[in-house]
């Protein structure tokens, strides 16, 4: 029962408050020594007590992932779920800054998006240290750079954070009230009259280092932006005069029918393999009509010599009819021979029980 989430607490996102952290990082945290020892029984009261020993930030650690403290409190705090006064007072507390930062983590997992960030975004202004405890080791990082990941990364400490919609959505639905006003507005608005830019040449111009380095940089920046621009343009000009060359080229050339431009290929394709070849070209053309005249006597010889089982066709008979250039007594002849085969088929065919082809 020291598991089981407070019956009064409500629903966050449609969910139990504990199931925002994954189930395997829960059950190590159930299992580690210091849930067990000191989270045991913990009310709002007693848990800020232990957030003031807190020590580090992280989520696990070593070969086995052990859960941080930073981690158990963070879990406890889903599992008791305080009132949002007290949440708030974890983070505006600017005496422990490791309490500040578990209010932070514990908002952002359970808030509301306008509240997420009115009450994180001040934090961009405390810029002290915070040790981190990762996988393999340790690093230092600071309170604004916690504040940025958790406003623009989707996980931290290994967990993963609620969908957080950007601040310019929430400036145009209304939610939220114009930018985020930094600590350096004041600053800029008394020297500048509001213009960062002006006002970062004019520190550039006092010799800050950092100021000198952004300024160069935001011209580099503005010298590519041109040069890309300038070359776009370019390539727009180049590509217009091209199409309409083009097109001028189209219209000059007269139009020509599919048959003479196959033809004048197949003239092309012979003029090059004979001036590529010479000899061999000519001999090539002679051996192709040679070979169409050979097979055209085959065909004519095997009709003559088997006939046909069936009547001929009327087409055959109009082909031979038109190609023409045959005296009559040769047509005669082969009206003879055309019915001696009609004759000797039909015996054929009698003698195999079928009936007898038709004369004409």
């Amino acid at each position: 029962m020291a598991n089981v989430t407070d019956p009064l607490a409500s629903t966050v996102h449609g969910k139990d408050p504990q199931n925002l952290i994954e189930y395997i990082t829960r059950q190590k945290i159930y299992d580690s020594i210091y849930w067990k020892e000191e989270c045991f029984g913990l009310s709002a009261s007693d848990l800020v007590k232990k957030a003031v020993e807190l020590k580090a930030l992280g989520g696990s650690f070593g070969a086995n992932n052990k859960p941080t403290r930073f981690l158990c409190l963070a879990l406890k705090l889903l599992q008791i779920q305080p009132e949002e006064g007290i949440v708030e007072e974890f983070i505006m507390n600017e005496d422990f800054k490791y309490v500040r930062a578990l209010g932070a983590f514990y908002l952002r997992l359970t808030g509301r998006p306008a509240e997420i960030y009115e009450q994180i975004e001040p934090m961009y202004n405390d810029f002290r240290k915070l040790r981190f405890r990762t996988s393999t080791g340790w690093k230092i990082t600071y309170v604004d750079e916690f504040a940025d990941e958790l406003l623009n990364s989707p996980s931290y400490c290994g967990i993963a954070l609620p969908h957080l919609p950007k601040r310019d959505t929430l400036v145009s639905a209304g939610y939220l009230d114009g930018p985020r006003r930094s600590a350096l507005t004041p600053l800029i608005e008394e020297q500048s009259g509001g213009d960062a830019e002006r006002f970062l040449e004019k520190i550039a111009k006092d010799g800050n280092a950092a100021a000198v380095v952004a300024v160069s940089e935001r011209e580099k920046r503005k010298r590519e932006a041109e040069e890309n621009e300038r070359s776009f343009r370019e390539l727009i000009v180049l590509g217009g005069r091209e199409s309409s060359s083009d097109g001028r080229g189209h219209e000059d050339e007269p139009d020509r029918s599919s048959s003479a431009r196959s033809y004048d290929g197949l003239r092309s394709d012979d003029r090059g393999r004979s001036s590529q070849y010479g000899d061999e070209g000519h001999h090539y053309r002679d051996e192709r009509c040679q070979s169409n005249s050979t097979d055209n006597r085959k065909k004519e010889t095997k009709d003559t010599k088997y006939g046909s089982l069936f009547k001929k066709s009327s087409s055959r008979v109009e082909k031979v009819q038109y190609e023409g250039g045959k005296s009559d007594n040769a047509g005669d002849r082969n009206d003879i021979e055309g019915s001696q085969d009609v004759d000797y088929w039909n015996a054929e065919r009698a003698k195999i029980g079928l009936k007898p082809l038709r004369k004409d």
